[in-house]
């Protein structure tokens, strides 16, 4: 199934996760106050059992695991009979299949890897679709980073031919990204990608390891902000050669638009790039009613704030119909009620299979 994002592309939008979670919150929580009730485990209802699952975050430095532990903070702050564990991962692709495995598992995937993985496409094709993920919700927008320092010789992405590039680990959404990017553009033979990611990305540009180094990631990124503060950088356009080879009708989960202004305090200059949204996902067997009260934790006035705090998010808004348009895959009965009882729409290709 492929999913039509053109008309999301044309807004241009820039988004993170505190204009989703703000404009969810007034557009669908003004009038609902948050439920407060004893939550089902996996094997009784009896209150002292305790469910405990786990969250796939990504590598230090990254966007996913602070998105993934703040989800686990908030949903178990009110819930004692709820443990949530935080595990580190590669990344999206990794996450993708080990959700997939674990019926107590959720994780933070892209949508790329979650509609690839769904379909058993690319990536996953030899080793089958994983048909037991779904969709929970929108976390936030990423954004593809690809930095080199100020005084490179590389000005754009074409420039990148018989250089080295910290691209992310192997299993990352970033290191899928940049070698979807290189193949459509022709140059994939041409470029030497190092699986380093976050921290260990940028430390390895800082010391002439790599050339550049590329992030699919929130904004701003703990990593990229660390390199922006100390050292003088520039970020690549990946727009336009994403434009000029047919990325985006072949690749049709990503978008098209501008770092936000100002997100590295000015240290970054104006540039447009890839856009990715980013979901949180969970295996078919978590129990509806545990996804339906992590969601009521998270969007509510509390969560709300605690999950911008906590993310460093900034203040870019979107709508509440483009965050339907993230969910590339079925969703989790338990995120259905939750999402059909506050009004969304609800996408055909993302209704409920189970």
């Amino acid at each position: 199934m492929q999913i039509n994002f053109g008309r999301f592309r044309e807004t241009q939008i820039r988004v993170s996760l505190a204009g989703t979670i703000a404009m969810l919150f007034f557009i669908t929580f003004s009038s609902c106050e948050r439920v407060q009730k004893p939550l089902m485990t996996v094997d009784t209802q009896d209150a002292s059992q305790t469910t405990a699952l786990t969250i796939l975050g990504g590598t230090p430095g990254g966007s996913f695991s602070p998105f993934a532990t703040a989800v686990s903070n908030i949903a178990t702050q009110h819930e004692p009979q709820l443990k949530i564990v935080v595990e580190t991962s590669p990344g999206s692709v990794e996450n993708t299949r080990r959700v997939n495995e674990n019926s107590a598992y959720l994780g933070v995937a892209f949508a790329s890897e979650s509609h690839l993985g769904y379909h058993g496409q690319e990536i996953f094709a030899e080793e089958g679709a994983k048909t037991n993920i779904r969709a929970v919700t929108l976390l936030y927008i990423a954004y593809a980073q690809t930095v080199v320092v100020a005084d490179s010789d590389i000005h754009q992405f074409e420039d990148l031919v018989g250089k080295k590039i910290a691209s992310g680990r192997m299993g990352s959404g970033s290191a899928q990204t940049i070698e979807r990017l290189a193949k459509s553009a022709g140059i994939w033979n041409q470029i030497t990608l190092l699986y380093q990611g976050s921290n260990e990305g940028a430390a390895a540009l800082l010391a002439g390891e790599a050339d550049a180094f590329q992030m699919l990631v929130s904004v701003p990124n703990d990593a990229m902000a660390r390199l922006a503060a100390t050292n003088e950088i520039r970020m690549l356009d990946m727009d336009a050669p994403a434009q000029a080879s047919g990325f985006y009708e072949q690749y049709p989960f990503y978008l098209s638009g501008p770092l936000p202004v100002g997100a590295y305090g000015g240290k970054v200059g104006p540039v447009n790039t890839l856009l990715m949204p980013t979901l949180l996902i969970a295996h078919k067997d978590v129990p509806a009613e545990i996804v339906y009260t992590i969601l009521q934790q998270v969007y509510s006035p509390e969560g709300l704030q605690a999950m911008q705090d906590a993310t460093g998010a900034t203040a870019d808004i979107t709508t509440i119909e483009n965050v339907s348009k993230a969910f590339v895959i079925p969703l989790h009965t338990g995120a259905y009620r939750f999402w059909n009882e506050h009004g969304l729409s609800i996408p055909v290709h993302a209704m409920p299979v189970d």
